[in-house]
């Protein structure tokens, strides 16, 4: 049905009009994604959630986009020009899962080094940051407090977040990184 609506725009790497990116997208757009996986190069997905972030760091979004039962969770961040990953909705992992600890992390934390590293199923993953950080469900509001660890893979392809929210368990999440001009946005 959508690909009978929108159809496939081809447009040069990295041009668009203004509106088609990620950072104008709004509940109820539709977006096409390319570079990921086979699964999802022919889905629309119809944008159901945009929350916003917020650290010492800068703020960044994530977009939950739907088709059918298949779930996308987009974060994007324009800090020096827009990044964007994508992490399928999967269950999180724990830190026994991963193959760490909370002493790891607190170690982490203290040093604040882009020298120290973990490996993950043969993966090197680096850390980049830590901090307290701030959600903002649906973009508004006061949000709500947590604590983020960010690491990135020795070729900068794949995202490791942890997250700590109070009350709950470590969190680990895994995001593919995409091309920004992988994401096309087709406004409702």
């Amino acid at each position: 049905m959508f690909r009978s609506l929108f159809g496939r725009k081809k447009k040069p790497s990295g041009q668009g009009a203004a509106g088609d990116s990620v950072r104008y997208a709004a509940v109820g757009d539709v977006f096409t994604l390319t570079d990921l996986s086979i699964e999802y190069e022919d889905s629309y997905f119809i944008i159901e959630k945009i929350n916003r972030y917020s650290s010492v760091a800068g703020e960044w979004y994530e977009v939950l986009g739907v088709d059918g039962d298949k779930r996308l969770w987009v974060y994007w961040s324009d800090q020096g020009g827009l990044s964007i990953s994508i992490m399928v909705d999967e269950r999180p992992m724990g830190l026994a899962a991963l193959g760490l600890d909370d002493d790891t992390l607190i170690r982490m934390d203290d040093e604040q080094s882009i020298d120290n590293n973990v490996t993950i199923d043969g993966t090197k993953y680096y850390y980049r940051a830590s901090a307290e950080s701030t959600f903002y469900q649906d973009n508004t509001g006061d949000g709500e407090g947590f604590y983020l660890w960010d690491l990135a893979s020795e070729d900068s392809s794949r995202s490791l977040s942890i997250d700590k929210w109070e009350g709950l368990p470590f969190q680990g999440h895994f995001s593919e990184v995409v091309p920004a001009e992988s994401l096309s946005l087709y406004k409702r």
